[in-house]
C-alpha cells in the first residue's frame, strides 16, 4: 500500500471537527481553509477550544507488494 499519487488519484482532504460540539467543517483540498473554520469556530463559541484534524488521503494497493 502507498499514497495514490497518481494523475487520476482522488484529492488530499483537509477538514476539522469540534472536539466540544461535534461540528464538522467542509472537507476540501485547502488546510489554510481548516484553520480559518476552526478560528471562526472558536470566535461563534469560545468555550470550544478543542478540535480533531481529518485528513483524507487516498491510498493505493501496489500489486508486487500484495502477495
Amino acid at each position: 500500500m502507498e499514497p495514490d499519487a497518481g494523475p487520476d488519484a482522488e484529492p488530499l482532504l483537509f477538514s476539522a471537527r469540534c472536539a466540544v460540539c461535534g461540528l464538522s467543517g467542509p472537507a476540501g483540498p485547502d488546510a489554510g481553509a481548516t484553520s480559518r473554520w476552526m478560528l471562526a469556530h472558536l470566535r461563534s463559541r469560545p468555550g470550544h477550544v478543542s478540535f480533531r484534524e481529518i485528513i483524507t488521503r487516498p491510498y493505493r494497493a501496489v500489486p508486487h507488494e500484495c502477495r
